[in-house]
């Protein structure tokens, strides 16, 4: 494929010049990502995914259209025979049948070999479980966490440098069944020096000596020509093959210097009275551990089993999903005419976006972030307007909302898995509120219990 240049700017005084040198479906960059600066001296640029449903809404099917096209490339990989993904990336262009194509592949690809699907916190959490979701048999998932279990010793640990958080954490009851996996693949959204690679698998060598075959999926692969010379060096020192699988690959470089000028939002916002909480009436399976808060608040409410933080099965996957399907058709009775959003929070990503794509036609799905990306109402930039506030599951940690008057919404259902704190829910709320004249529902993954 010929080489495609483009330079891109950014702001005023700050660009980044991409060079494609892997394209083989030929998307446009615009399809697959857009360009904003980042609060973060470690790192002032940020490639904002238009497939992920992170930092701005999409149609859900679309990110898990993502994942399917990863996974059929991933398949191609272990069969040596081409894959017939062109109603994917029809779907993915111009986002139509996008609901047709997606139920007609989900769940029909075939592993040989028992195989670990890993997902990178948190923007890659859904996005490696609609890998996962690609496949019938054969087949086991896993998110890291950033979030800290003072009861429970994590399976594995490791580092992310250059992210706004650093600690990755593996849970799992199960470990004789992780351990059962013949090849391990990772999944991130986006691959720009490999160093978090190195990190973990060298951390998961210890704990799977006879694992000989990684793969690294990604939608975007930015490593220079010196760091895939490292991975094969790598793979020679430690004796395994780490196969990369992207849908774009290229490098990059930025100049100039970003002038950064907002400030930090006031979230002080006052909760609202009016607050609606849903608590889901459908059976749903849970796990029951504590989790401890940035600012030390004890989270006692139950994880669901469906995110697959823990350990999911494709046997699992299957029944869960029909949970996913039973709780969509009671939120199905609050919607009306007109567009609707459901948000998912952090890390919790995949199950509120499993719903939204239950939920019919003229529905998208966005989550909160806590990546501080720069806002300002420049035209042609990414991020034109924002609103902050406190993590309802992680107390202490300040989550963002991207773009959302970008529609004018009918609804919004915010998903919440685990409630820490109601004033703090009031408040997200209520930020909501000031920000959209959507009618807001807050459905809770759990029972509701008294003011806490």
């Amino acid at each position: 494929m010929q080489q495609q240049m483009s330079k891109l700017s950014i702001l005023p005084n700050y660009s980044i010049d991409i060079e494609i040198t892997y394209n083989p479906h030929n998307f446009a960059l615009s399809n697959l990502f857009k360009m904003a600066a980042r609060i973060n001296k470690k790192r002032q640029f940020l490639f904002v995914s238009t497939v992920l449903g992170k930092h701005l809404a999409v149609r859900p099917q679309i990110p898990l259209l993502t994942g399917t096209l990863l996974a059929m490339l991933y398949q191609q990989h272990l069969t040596g025979q081409k894959v017939m993904a062109s109603s994917v990336v029809k779907a993915l262009k111009d986002g139509a049948n996008l609901d047709v194509v997606q139920k007609s592949i989900e769940g029909t690809l075939e592993l040989t070999d028992e195989t670990l699907f890993i997902g990178f916190a948190e923007t890659a959490t859904a996005l490696g479980h609609a890998v996962f979701n690609a496949f019938h048999s054969n087949a086991m998932y896993i998110h890291t966490t950033r979030e800290v279990l003072p009861d429970f010793e994590p399976f594995v640990t490791f580092e992310e440098e250059h992210s706004h958080a650093t600690s990755h954490r593996i849970y799992t009851e199960e470990p004789e069944f992780l351990l059962q996996a013949k090849r391990i693949v990772l999944i991130d959204d986006e691959i720009t020096t490999g160093n978090t690679v190195i990190n973990i698998i060298e951390t998961l060598r210890q704990k799977f000596p006879l694992v000989r075959q990684y793969a690294v999926l990604s939608i975007l692969d930015w490593r220079s020509k010196q760091q895939q010379s490292i991975f094969k060096q790598l793979e020679v020192q430690w004796d395994i093959s780490i196969e990369f699988i992207s849908i774009m690959c290229g490098n990059f470089s930025c100049s100039g210097m970003p002038s950064l000028t907002s400030t930090q939002p006031n979230l002080q916002t006052q909760a609202t009275e009016d607050m609606e909480l849903w608590s889901i009436q459908a059976p749903v399976d849970r796990k029951f551990y504590q989790s401890v808060a940035e600012n030390g608040l004890v989270n006692n409410q139950p994880y669901l089993v469906a995110t697959g933080r823990f350990l999911l099965t494709s046997k699992q996957h299957v029944a869960q999903k029909k949970s996913l399907q039973a709780i969509a058709k009671q939120l199905q009775e609050l919607r009306t005419i007109g567009p609707a959003l459901v948000i998912g929070t952090g890390e919790f990503m995949y199950v509120p976006m499993q719903i939204a794509s239950y939920l019919g036609n003229d529905v998208y799905f966005q989550s909160t972030t806590r990546s501080p990306i720069y806002c300002t109402d420049d035209l042609g930039y990414t991020i034109n307007e924002k609103i902050a506030f406190e993590s309802p599951e992680n107390n202490g940690v300040t989550n963002y909302l991207y773009n959302l008057q970008s529609q004018s919404y009918t609804e919004l259902f915010f998903i919440v898995e685990r409630i820490a704190s109601k004033a703090v829910v009031a408040r997200v709320v209520k930020a909501l509120q000031e920000a959209t004249k959507a009618k807001v529902y807050v459905i809770s993954m759990h029972e509701l219990e008294g003011e806490r």
